[in-house]
Parts: C-alpha cells; sequence; structure tokens
C-alpha cells in the first residue's frame, strides 16, 4: 500500500511535469561528458562530485551504478519496479525510514524529471541530485536564493516553486516562501521569517564570495523539507560601487574573477567598496603579481603589508628599479612604488615576468606582430617581447575596435588589470 500511494503521487507529478518540461539530447560527436552528482541524506551531504566522467549517453542509473560504493560514494541500491528503476536505499538509509511516503528523490539541473532514473538520459554539464525525503506526505521545498537586496536592506529571501495538490490530485506550480528554515551565512545563523526572509546582523564586509547553507526538518519525523544547498555553496555579493542602475558593471565577471582567486580585495572593507577606476600604483600592482605567484599580503604585519612583495619583485626581477633605491631600503622603495602609477606596458612587462616565473603550463613563447599597431613607436624596446605575447596570448585586444592600438602609456586602473588577468586566465 505505501508503494502504491507512493507510485500514484509520483504518476501524477510525471503527468503534470511531461508538459513543461524540455530535456536535450545527448551529443553523439563525443565519448565521454563531463556530470556533477550530489547526495543528500538526513542530516548531512552524503557526497559530492561536481566533475564525473562517464560515457557519453548514460543514464542517471548508469551514473549511479558508476559511483555506488566508490571514492567515498556510499552503497546505493536500485530496484525495479513496474514504474521503472528507483533508488530504494542508500548507506542503509532505506525508503519509507521516515513516513510511508518518504525516500530517495531526484533532481537534475534543479528541474523534477517526468520519468524514471533508467530513461533520464544525461549531457554534459548535468548536475544531478539524489536526496532523502517525503515530497507527497509533508512535503518538499527546493529553496533559490535572492540577496539584491542584501547591500541596500540587508535582505536575503528564499522561495520556493512547489507543486500543490487539490482534493482531487490535480496538479499546481506556485511559487511559495520558504518560512522556518536555518539559514548559515557566512558565520551567523538566521531563522527565515513568513516571507522567507533573513535580515542580516551586519552589512559591514559583505562584499565578496560568502558561504549560504539552508536546511529545515519536520517536527515530528525529522525529515528534511527542504533540499540544502550544495556542499562549499557561495553567493558572489557585488561590491557596492561595480553596480549600475541597469546592473552589474561590464566588468563584472573580471572582478569576480580576481576576487575569487583572491588576486584582490576591496578597497573598504565597511562599506564595501571595490574602487573599480583607482589607478593601480606599482606597490599594489607588486602585491597582486605576489599573489599570482603563490603567495599572500601579510595582513598581521598592518601597514608594513608591502614588506614582503616589494623584496619578492626585487629579488626577482619582476620590479625593475635603480640599485640605489633599492639600498636606501625598503621603506623609501615603498614610498617612490606607492606614488608610481603603473602604464599599460608596465603591466604587461612585469605580468609576463611573473608569469614565466611560475609556470603552469601556459605558453611563454607565442607571439604577435604588433609592428601594425598604430602607435608601436610608442612601446618601450624593452617592452615589445611582452606585448606581443600578450596580444597573442589574448590579454590584451587592443584600444581601437578597427585596428591594433596599445596605448602603452596609458596608466591602468584596477578593473583594467582585473579585465587583462581574466583574458589570460580563461581564454
Amino acid at each position: 500500500m505505501k508503494k502504491l500511494r507512493r507510485a500514484l503521487a509520483f504518476i501524477m507529478t510525471v503527468a503534470m511535469l511531461a508538459g513543461i518540461t524540455a530535456f536535450a539530447a545527448p551529443a553523439d560527436d563525443v565519448d565521454m561528458i563531463t556530470v556533477s552528482l550530489r547526495i543528500e541524506g538526513i542530516k548531512e551531504s552524503l557526497y559530492y562530485n561536481a566533475a564525473l566522467r562517464i560515457p557519453a549517453g548514460s543514464s542517471v542509473a548508469d551514473l549511479i551504478k558508476q559511483v555506488s560504493g566508490t571514492d567515498g560514494a556510499p552503497k546505493i541500491t536500485i530496484t525495479e519496479s513496474t514504474y521503472g528503476a528507483y533508488v530504494s536505499e542508500i548507506g542503509g538509509l532505506a525508503e519509507f525510514a521516515y513516513g510511508e511516503m518518504s525516500g530517495w528523490n531526484y533532481r537534475v539541473n534543479n528541474v523534477e524529471p517526468s520519468f524514471g532514473i533508467g530513461q533520464y538520459k544525461l549531457v554534459d554539464k548535468d548536475s544531478a541530485v539524489i536526496f532523502y525525503g517525503d515530497p507527497f506526505g509533508v512535503g518538499m521545498q527546493h529553496p533559490a536564493a535572492d540577496w539584491s537586496r542584501l547591500l541596500s536592506e540587508g535582505i536575503i529571501s528564499f522561495s520556493s516553486t512547489d507543486t500543490v495538490y487539490g482534493p482531487d490530485w490535480t496538479p499546481t506550480l506556485v511559487e511559495r516562501p520558504v518560512a522556518g528554515a536555518k539559514v548559515l551565512f557566512r558565520w551567523d545563523d538566521y531563522v527565515t521569517n513568513d516571507k522567507g526572509e533573513i535580515k542580516v546582523f551586519d552589512k559591514t564586509g559583505l562584499a565578496g564570495f560568502r558561504a549560504l547553507q539552508i536546511e529545515r526538518y519536520d517536527e515530528k519525523t525529522g525529515v528534511p523539507t527542504v533540499l540544502r544547498f550544495a556542499p562549499g555553496y557561495e553567493i558572489f555579493v557585488p561590491f557596492a560601487d561595480t553596480i549600475t542602475e541597469a546592473g552589474p558593471a561590464w566588468y563584472d565577471e573580471a572582478v569576480r574573477f580576481c576576487v575569487r582567486e583572491e588576486y584582490f580585495i576591496g578597497t573598504d572593507f565597511a562599506a564595501n567598496l571595490f574602487a573599480p577606476m583607482r589607478k593601480m600604483t606599482m606597490a599594489q600592482l607588486v602585491a597582486v603579481l605576489f599573489r599570482i605567484a603563490g603567495s599572500d599580503v601579510d595582513a598581521s604585519m598592518g601597514e608594513q603589508w608591502y614588506v614582503e612583495p616589494l623584496i619578492w619583485a626585487v629579488a626577482n626581477k619582476i620590479l625593475d628599479v635603480d640599485e640605489d633605491v633599492v639600498k636606501e631600503g625598503i621603506g623609501p622603495l615603498f614610498e617612490l612604488t606607492s606614488g608610481m602609477n603603473v602604464t599599460r606596458e608596465e603591466f604587461i612587462h612585469m605580468f609576463y615576468l611573473t608569469a614565466k616565473l611560475v609556470g603552469g603550463g601556459y605558453d611563454m613563447t607565442v607571439a604577435a606582430d604588433i609592428t601594425r599597431a598604430t602607435d608601436f613607436k610608442e612601446i618601450k624596446g624593452s617592452y615589445v617581447e611582452a606585448i606581443s605575447w600578450a596580444v597573442a596570448s589574448g590579454i590584451i585586444r587592443g584600444t581601437n575596435l578597427n585596428e591594433l592600438t596599445i596605448s602603452p602609456k596609458v596608466e591602468v586602473n584596477r578593473v583594467t588589470v582585473c579585465q587583462m588577468l581574466y583574458n589570460y586566465y580563461n581564454s
């Protein structure tokens, strides 16, 4: 009876979803695809791998069979039924353990499929999640977070598109708040109100990548009633001065990349500012290159943060300064470089030297013909090799759409450096 009731509820869901959901066919021209799989148990995530390689044309059931009991994954039992294959037990946790309608469910790309795991064919970059719940009993919500009001009002709201059944089991999709859920944001715990909202205690230092997690359980059975976010789930809170009225600025992706890689940090922690148009000084650029080389600026040194980066840059000949300046000591060297703005050709030359020093598999031998540049004669002779490499590597694409213009003497700002780094590492 339990299986029949659950199967009937599943059929009703299938009937509704079949008319609104489209699925892509697997690619025929590749042998392997990359997908992700997450398994969410009662109180914790049991497995998560964001880069699983499987044969093209594999079903969700094929993926489960490949993962089961390997590489830290729990043992997964697949049961055949009249309605097709389904997951009946994972790691000792079986269906109906938390109520007569409880059991293992699955979603792909945040959508509940309209057929079973044996029929759903995965394609490249698909994201599958298997989770334990009681969607046809106590209910199950799949939260989406909206943090568009976080910087202005300190509010994050959570909502879910839920299936609601009428007296005759007629299904309807409705958008509902995720109320009464425990939320972990950064290092603080919150509980969502009736509107599915939390209001953060402190808006200081919100900008950047911030951890976010949500959970809620049925009071009687203890079964999850919301699907947790993936382990390590983060949101990117944009800086207050990198948002326009129309939305994120043109350099948003580049800033995200540089912040993610910890090459850049904000300029005002309390006010969540990035200062995108601020000119880069030589000392600041050295600190960025120092981070790219795998080291970090020692914040514990306070105002002396520049010591290690400058010593590193001079020792590795990244920073080209007169020996007399070096002999005067690190203090005078910092005073000089902190007051010296960086030009495009200087940044390219110094990044070229850093990339050669760091290595990492990038081709340092590529070169482009930059003699055709309209301002080629303005380029310092010792920088030609680096700029030729930068054009060939896609770091710079010229400042004129119709012809190659290097603009070597133009001083760079923070987002210009971010964009050129993004171009290089994502080309």
